[in-house]
């Protein structure tokens, strides 16, 4: 309650008004630029402003920027520019129409650091991270709120940066931070700049859900871009840290000091991370066939991404290699998909290539005996034996998938038996 009180006599002393004592501002009035009266920053004595950090600049009232290199360099084969198709399912593919490159300079990968988890109103954005290239070089600028008061400030730095990288790159940012910033502006009485928006959260499930589990930034580090943090801060400590930095005044040193570092380097380490990431799947999507084993991508899932992008040839070429490696879900696929297309000779190449020893290859085995060989002795064999291995595998297996696969099973065999039973048939 001390720290409380300590820090509305603080706020007060720098000018922050009640509610009560506020004009209304209006959302027409929220035009670029434009502010509601909540805050007026610029008639505050910048003298009250904390120190700026070591390394750190001063903004404004409460409000601090640095800008650090990282080491990571554009590669060459990137020059060029970058699909948005990459990475998003754009309606110009179904069209037909790709998109054109746009330079790798028109990227902002974003990060927030917040008071809270959970968004909503009452959640401050307290420390963005704004990675971009200049050159072939990625940069990477932090800005920071000391308090309360530094948010419009904090706001309109974050917009400056937008303006001239207007490509967002984020990690789950669709969720969370793009409609926790849109947010903060609203509350501050602006509009937060029109922005092109890429989450690589969808297409690092979509690549590797299915191989890795878990599609955390951490898991996807350490799966895909081979890097471990060390001595790395959790980040549901990261909240408290701030709030009891942002509650210390002038006096702000020692530990709560040396944990907030910690979570400035957390923060760079994030955006450094997406950037690579960015290059990561690039190159993928580039090169499907040369970049897959190394990044250990699920390749029945990217085949599908292709082929849903209308690149079919090389989906198709991903699901052979796959399902000559003994790749049962892309056997599976590709028996689908030569079916579909009627290419008979291959179908039955596919499905008696497919393991016995699983019910899918034995369910296959079982449609092909049924509907293109007629030997439905031989379909309800394939169907028996689907069973038999159903019942060996129950064990560690949920309870409803194995009562929906053996009921199906039941079924099938019984079609069969009426059908081995019917006049005219063998």
């Amino acid at each position: 309650m001390a720290s409380l009180k300590t820090r509305i006599s603080r706020l007060k002393a720098l000018g922050l008004k009640k509610a009560s004592e506020l004009g209304t501002a209006r959302p027409g009035d929220a035009g670029q630029g434009v502010r509601s009266k909540a805050f007026d920053h610029s008639a505050v004595p910048f003298e009250t402003a904390v120190e700026p950090l070591p390394g750190w600049t001063a903004l404004g009232l409460a409000v601090q920027t640095r800008t650090i290199p990282t080491g990571l360099i554009l590669p060459e084969s990137s020059i060029g520019g970058f699909y948005p198709s990459a990475f998003q399912r754009a309606k110009s593919l179904v069209a037909g129409r790709p998109d054109p490159p746009q330079e790798y300079q028109k990227l902002t990968f974003f990060d927030l650091e917040t008071t809270g988890l959970s968004g909503g109103t009452g959640t401050l954005a307290f420390l963005a991270a704004l990675g971009y290239f200049e050159g072939r070089d990625f940069l990477v600028t932090q800005v920071l709120i000391d308090d309360y008061p530094g948010e419009p400030v904090f706001l309109d730095f974050i917009a400056s940066v937008f303006a001239q990288h207007p490509w967002a790159v984020t990690y789950n940012g669709a969720t969370f931070d793009m409609p926790l910033l849109r947010t903060r502006f609203i509350m501050n009485g602006t509009l937060m700049p029109e922005l092109d928006h890429i989450d690589l959260l969808k297409q690092a499930r979509r690549l590797w859900r299915r191989s890795l589990g878990s599609c955390s930034l951490k898991a996807i580090e350490e799966g895909v871009l081979s890097f471990e943090r060390e001595g790395d801060i959790p980040g549901f400590l990261i909240p408290r840290i701030w709030l009891d930095y942002s509650a210390g005044g002038k006096e702000r040193r020692g530990e709560g000091l040396d944990s907030l570092l910690k979570v400035f380097e957390h923060n760079v380490q994030d955006v450094i991370s997406l950037a690579r990431l960015f290059l990561k799947v690039e190159n993928i999507m580039k090169l499907p066939l040369d970049a897959t084993c190394a990044a250990k991508v699920h390749l029945p899932s990217l085949a599908l991404e292709l082929i849903g992008r209308g690149r079919y040839d090389e989906g198709m070429e991903l699901l052979e290699a796959g399902g000559g490696e003994g790749d049962q879900l892309s056997l599976h696929i590709l028996a689908r998909l030569y079916r579909r297309a009627g290419v008979e000779a291959e179908y039955r190449r596919v499905v008696e290539a497919m393991d016995p020893g699983t019910v899918s290859g034995c369910v296959a085995k079982a449609k092909l005996s049924e509907h293109r060989i007629k030997d439905y002795r031989g379909a309800i064999a394939w169907a028996e034996r689907a069973l038999m291995v159903l019942e060996n595998s129950k064990e560690g297996m949920p309870r409803e998938k194995f009562e929906t696969q053996s009921q199906a099973l039941s079924f099938r065999l019984a079609r069969l038996m009426l059908r081995l039973g019917s006049p005219g048939q063998p």
